[in-house]
């Protein structure tokens, strides 16, 4: 009896999904559509978005020097790759962060708005390289890369 409920839920959890569909382009078969070149990586700037190449000429926006130490939280975890959005820098740059367990790593330091007191947000990329717990804050020191 026992064995015949099992088999009956199993058959009925099974009948609720689609079929699976051997020439699907997932699996690679006959429908799968024929590509002839290697799909491009680089992002293409949204429709209506003019990309403008930076002025040579200009001075460089004032980069961030000495060290700091700032209160982070993670950052969107829907973006990739290391960085951390602090309010301590006025332009993009690299830093190297370090924690408290002398674990440390180069990333992107982004402009954030708020008080240079204020916190910062880190990468969830950074955040496991730094070996930080996700839903904590931490306290880093940064400092220029280099």
């Amino acid at each position: 009896m026992r064995m015949t409920v099992i088999s009956l839920a199993s058959i009925s959890l099974l009948a609720a999904c689609d079929g699976i569909q051997l020439n699907s382009s997932i699996l690679g078969g006959q429908g799968a559509p024929a590509t002839s070149e290697p799909l491009d990586p680089v992002l293409q700037p949204a429709p209506g978005v003019e990309a403008v190449e930076a002025d040579p000429g200009l001075p460089a926006a004032p980069s961030f020097r000495g060290s700091a130490t700032t209160v982070a939280s993670l950052g969107d975890p829907s973006l990739p790759g290391l960085w951390m959005e602090t309010p301590l820098v006025a332009a993009e740059q690299q830093a190297l962060v370090r924690t408290s367990r002398n674990t440390q790593v180069v990333l992107t330091l982004k402009p954030a708005s708020g008080a240079a007191t204020g916190g910062s947000r880190l990468s969830i990329g950074a955040m496991r390289a730094l070996n930080l717990p996700l839903t904590e804050l931490a306290e880093v020191q940064v400092l220029p890369a280099g």
